[in-house]
């Protein structure tokens, strides 16, 4: 049980850490992201997808529209 909860945190920071990457925050902040994916892995997800559509919508892709 203890492996699977440390490997999803790890996919988790990963996967934080490649969502800061693609916002463009700076490599500290990326940083930072991956520890709190290690961390809270699933709000920290939450909290850069907020981020994520918050970027389409300014930028006016398809993705970001609701219906």
């Amino acid at each position: 049980m203890r492996e699977v909860i440390a490997v999803s945190n790890v996919t988790c920071a990963i996967v934080c850490a490649k969502w800061a990457l693609d916002i463009g925050f700076s490599q500290l902040r990326q940083v930072l992201f991956l520890v709190a994916g290690l961390l809270f892995g699933p709000l920290t997800l939450l909290i850069l997808y907020i981020y994520l559509v918050n970027k389409a919508k300014k930028q006016g892709q398809p993705g970001a529209k609701m219906v």
